[in-house]
């Protein structure tokens, strides 16, 4: 029963043509060891893999990896009979037909199989909702980049939207939202796409989805979830830098009575929305963080630091302006120190119920 070969046919594309592949070519005939189930899709999948790169498999567990890369889901999900397989306008795969004398079934790859499945439903999905309208302009890649370094872990899946696009993700089995910061005004209903993300907030607030609001992302669902968002016209200019909060921070081993965080924003949470709770408060504003068992919002930037704070700046058209905001920016560097990796865990807590 052991190193038994398999005949195998099969039609591939191509060019333009479908070719027909003999059985009779000596490269066909597999030969199995017992740790393999020979199994017929088991066998067109280790076959069209190693005809397309070439590569020997070695033991058991890189078999069931190649099996669950995409290419080949379809071939675990199609019953051995002679029909189609896999139909794109870049491949087709037609009646692949098996052969052997004598053999033996293992049930230790559909185990493993199982398994994987069983891994795969348990991967929590989240959404990034990038908010800016310059983000083609200026922020293509960078904002991804700044908040999935942070979020992103292992055995998760992260899809990314944009709300000036009216993109949004489907709310079933999704476990957690980010509303990113934006130059916008979440007041401002002049811009199209602000009506559809107050539908979508709406509805995952129903849904109590978890959702992390980030300055504009935190006044935005302020704003629709029945509260208010208003411009600062109590102060001369947008407020920037490193800020020493009012409110500590009391989270597992961490016990920070200042807690310091990076601030860019000239709007501000008037009024909490509805069933929330005020969570931190700064001397020019009252509403700085907001939170309840599904929503959190956080007026300042746990994605920045000094360098990315001061990139902000360093094209603004304004020059009076820029340089009173780099002068704020380099005094308030030099106090206290930064309470970043306090803020993460907090956060991650909250959007994963850690």
């Amino acid at each position: 029963m052991m190193n038994k070969k398999k005949q195998v046919t099969l039609i591939i594309r191509s060019g333009e043509y479908f070719i027909y592949n003999s059985k009779e070519l000596d490269f066909f005939n597999i030969s199995y060891h017992p740790e393999f189930d020979p199994n017929d899709f088991f066998a067109a999948a280790r076959l069209l893999y190693q005809m397309t790169y070439s590569i020997q498999i070695q033991n058991l567990e890189q078999y069931v990896e190649i099996l669950y890369k995409n290419q080949y889901k379809e071939l675990l999900k199609v019953v051995t009979q002679g029909e189609i397989i896999k139909s794109t306008k870049d491949e087709k795969i037609i009646l692949i037909e098996f052969t052997i004398d004598q053999g033996f079934k293992s049930d230790i790859v559909p185990h493993i199989l199982q398994e994987k499945e069983k891994q795969q439903k348990q991967r929590k999905r989240f959404a990034l909702i990038i908010t800016e309208p310059q983000y083609y302009r200026k922020y293509v890649n960078i904002m991804e980049a700044l908040h999935l370094g942070i979020y992103k872990e292992d055995n998760e899946d992260w899809e990314v939207y944009l709300a000036i696009e009216n993109q949004y993700p489907k709310l079933e089995n999704l476990d957690g939202i980010i509303i990113t910061g934006s130059t916008s005004a979440a007041y401002d209903m002049s811009e199209n796409w602000k009506e559809p993300l107050f539908n979508f907030l709406r509805e995952a607030d129903q849904r109590q989805i978890k959702i992390l609001g980030i300055c504009f992302g935190h006044q935005i669902m302020a704003h629709c979830l029945g509260g208010e968002a208003k411009k600062m016209t109590f102060v001369p200019h947008m407020q920037v830098g490193r800020l020493a909060l009012l409110t500590g921070l009391n989270f597992g081993e961490y016990q920070i009575k200042n807690l310091n965080v990076y601030q860019i924003h000239g709007d501000y949470v008037f009024e909490l929305p509805k069933n929330t709770e005020l969570l931190m408060s700064a001397k020019h504003c009252q509403n700085y963080a907001f939170k309840n068992n599904h929503l959190l919002g956080l007026q300042f930037h746990p994605e920045f630091n000094p360098i990315i704070l001061i990139f902000f700046f360093k094209d603004f058209q304004d020059e009076n302006l820029r340089e009173i905001y780099l002068k704020e920016c380099y005094e308030s560097f030099k106090q206290g120190e930064d309470h970043q990796l306090a803020i993460w865990d907090y956060i991650l807590n909250f959007l994963k119920n850690k």
